[in-house]
């Protein structure tokens, strides 16, 4: 007989008690993959069958590595956009990350976060409208600047907003939500 590595189960369609709003809060989590480290768990089963909830949620907490820290990015409300979709063939088939942002305004600093994103691979904590989590990065791969969008435009009129738009891409062999920490990360570990 073969294990049953996750426990099927009625899925009903309660929605809670605060409902479901679209989009994600318009500040995300960043910064360098390579600055993590200890990665939270992924669900297997393979010791004991999990239900539905464990083996859609990572276990445990991004810890950073000393002298390094979590950044918050804050960006133009209502135009952030988070998804996962899976992608692939059959018996191929994995789950890609999408991250796309909006920053108001082409500034100096946001173009050098553009620039530092470019050329390394990113960790980004994401929060949707319904104060759910996500982790968009994992010890074997980070999250990847990508090309789409319309990158920095002037705009032509009065009525077009100067803006940058950022798009991100991670694929990761399954879906889940993060609910680690979000508030540790963001202070300076000491050391190096």
């Amino acid at each position: 007989m073969s294990k049953k590595y996750i426990t099927l189960a009625d899925i009903d369609h309660n929605l809670g008690n605060d409902g479901n709003m679209a989009g994600i809060v318009p500040s995300l989590i960043y910064g360098y993959q390579e600055d993590i480290a200890t990665w939270p768990d992924e669900p297997t089963g393979e010791t004991t069958a999990l239900d539905f909830d464990a083996a859609g949620t990572l276990t445990g907490d991004v810890v950073m590595k000393a002298g390094t820290r979590a950044y918050k990015l804050d960006f133009t409300e209502d135009v952030g956009n988070f998804k996962m979709a899976p992608a692939g063939e059959v018996d191929g088939v994995h789950w890609k990350y999408e991250l796309s942002i909006i920053k108001a305004k082409i500034q100096k600093t946001i173009l050098g976060f553009a620039n530092a994103a470019a050329s390394r691979k990113m960790f980004f904590i994401v929060q949707d409208e319904n104060s759910t989590y996500y982790l968009m990065s994992n010890k074997r791969r980070g999250a990847s600047l990508v090309t789409g969008g319309d990158g920095a435009s002037t705009g032509t009129g009065a009525s077009d907003r100067n803006q940058i738009s950022l798009n991100f891409e991670f694929r990761a062999r399954k879906a889940f939500t993060y609910e680690g920490d979000v508030e540790t990360i963001l202070i300076q570990t000491p050391g190096a």
